[in-house]
């Protein structure tokens, strides 16, 4: 596949977790957005990302990060879109409200996909528990919690949050799960269906986004 039949789409998120490890434009295998956003797409060869965390603009809220995600990624002649994630942390409408007002402040033809992982990114993950039973080899199939969202932030509650939570099912003794097994995960998921019920405050706008804003590319 050349360049010239490939649609670069710029993921933006705030760690390896949930964007990816490369900085190159590349192959969606990797970070949990960029494997989601394939699947929700339909899986198309055609589709590349390049990763980007979010920037630390000083004295700069959330809205005007996005706004200047969004900037760049228009001003890039090599990039057709720009999917925006950020976790919650607990403070839902507040993202909610920047996220909306960022993507929606100018270039309002240019596609861009905003969502929220509510509380955090590894919330959509639990949201099947078949996938983590086959990303993970486990033996059993694990009882993940059947409202994620309800669990509280990592930062609010360090001991059973969805992070911990994940852990648990997994039968690790560590705090955290890497970020290559969270990526066996997103990659065990074949149908968002699951994500989209479980996970109706975050997942199931942002699979709605991206149904809106990114597969038409394709």
């Amino acid at each position: 596949m050349s360049l010239e039949q490939s649609v670069l789409v710029e993921v933006v998120g705030e760690g390896k977790t949930d964007v990816g490890r490369s900085a190159r434009a590349e192959r969606p295998v990797s970070g949990v957005v960029p494997i989601l956003l394939h699947t929700l797409c339909g899986k198309p060869q055609r589709l590349l990302v390049k990763r980007r965390s979010t920037l630390f603009l000083q004295g700069k809220g959330l809205w005007q990060k996005v706004r200047f995600a969004k900037r760049q990624a228009k001003y890039n002649q090599a990039t057709a879109a720009v999917v925006f994630v950020v976790d919650s942390e607990g403070n839902l409408k507040a993202s909610q409200e920047a996220l909306v007002k960022g993507r929606d402040y100018e270039f309002p033809e240019f596609p861009m996909a905003i969502g929220i992982a509510h509380p955090c990114i590894e919330t959509w993950l639990l949201a099947d528990s078949s996938a983590i039973q086959r990303g993970l080899g486990l033996a059993v199939l694990p009882q993940a919690p059947q409202e994620p969202e309800s669990l509280p932030a990592p930062r609010r509650d360090r001991r059973r949050n969805p992070k911990t939570i994940l852990v648990q099912l997994a039968g690790r003794s560590r705090r955290e799960l890497s970020a290559e097994e969270k990526d066996r995960i997103a990659t065990a998921i074949a149908d968002t269906t699951s994500l989209c019920i479980r996970c109706p405050l975050g997942f199931a706008p942002f699979a709605a986004e991206i149904d809106k804003w990114i597969r038409p590319l394709f």
